[in-house]
């Protein structure tokens, strides 16, 4: 039997992990260490998801849950960010760099946690039904 979010856990699964790969390619210039780190972690916690997906029984479930939870929960910072150097550089100097944040990079972060969000809800719907 297939569960009705097992394409919704691939969707947010795999633009998790290209979202992070954007950051791990520094796409938007030169950053920080950190700001890699958080992609690397991205592109992990979005490939746990896409794996998790595949096993269905109740204890993945319950993993599955919190590797999208905490996937959610780190899509907040990003979003802020963007939305707060909107027009702005990114670069606090070192490394230095010409590129200008716009809020419309916060979108596919966005879209994680709506689709996150739903997938919990769905998650947690398939857990009780069975």
């Amino acid at each position: 039997m297939v569960r009705n979010s097992a394409k919704l856990e691939s969707i947010v699964g795999v633009l998790a992990a290209l979202t992070g790969l954007l950051y791990v390619f520094r796409v938007f210039g030169p950053t920080e260490q950190e700001v890699i780190a958080w992609g690397i972690l991205s592109v992990i916690l979005g490939g746990c998801v896409v794996l998790f997906g595949i096993n269905i029984n109740i204890f993945t479930n319950f993993v599955e849950i919190g590797l999208v939870f905490f996937l959610v929960l780190i899509q907040i910072p990003a979003i802020i960010l963007w939305l707060l150097f909107n027009g702005r550089g990114i670069s606090d100097g070192s490394p230095p760099s010409s590129f200008i944040a716009h809020w419309i990079f916060a979108i596919p972060h966005m879209v994680i946690v709506l689709l996150g969000i739903i997938l919990i809800i769905s998650l947690l719907k398939n857990k009780n039904a069975t």
